[in-house]
C-alpha cells in the first residue's frame, strides 16, 4: 500500500470514529436500560463476559423491581450480543 492509501485509510478510520461517537452521544435509554460497551481490538471477550457476570450479581441487589428488571434485562441482552463474537475485531466491537 502506497502512503497515500495508507493516509486515506487512516481518514476513513477517524470519520468512522467520529461517527460512532456522534451516534454514541446521541442514544438514549430508558432511565437504566442501556448500555453502551465498547472493547478496544486488543479486548479479551470473556474478561468482558465475565464482568458482565459480575455487573449482573451486583444488579441483583438493586431495591427497586422496576429498576431491578430493566438493568438485568439490559445485561442480558448485552451478553447474548457478545456470545455472536468469538474474537474482538481488528476495529473493536460496539454494543448498545
Amino acid at each position: 500500500m502506497s502512503s497515500l492509501e495508507d493516509e486515506a485509510e487512516k481518514n476513513v478510520q477517524m470519520w468512522k470514529v467520529k461517527k460512532l461517537i456522534k451516534n454514541l452521544q446521541k442514544a438514549r435509554g430508558n432511565g437504566t436500560s442501556m448500555i453502551s460497551l465498547i472493547i478496544p481490538p486488543k479486548g479479551q471477550i470473556p474478561m468482558i463476559q465475565k464482568m458482565l457476570t459480575d455487573e449482573y450479581g451486583t444488579a441483583s441487589n438493586i431495591k427497586s423491581r422496576v429498576n431491578r428488571l430493566s438493568v438485568l434485562s439490559a445485561i442480558t441482552s448485552t451478553q447474548q450480543k457478545l456470545k455472536l463474537y468469538s474474537n474482538v475485531p481488528k476495529n473493536a466491537i460496539q454494543a448498545n
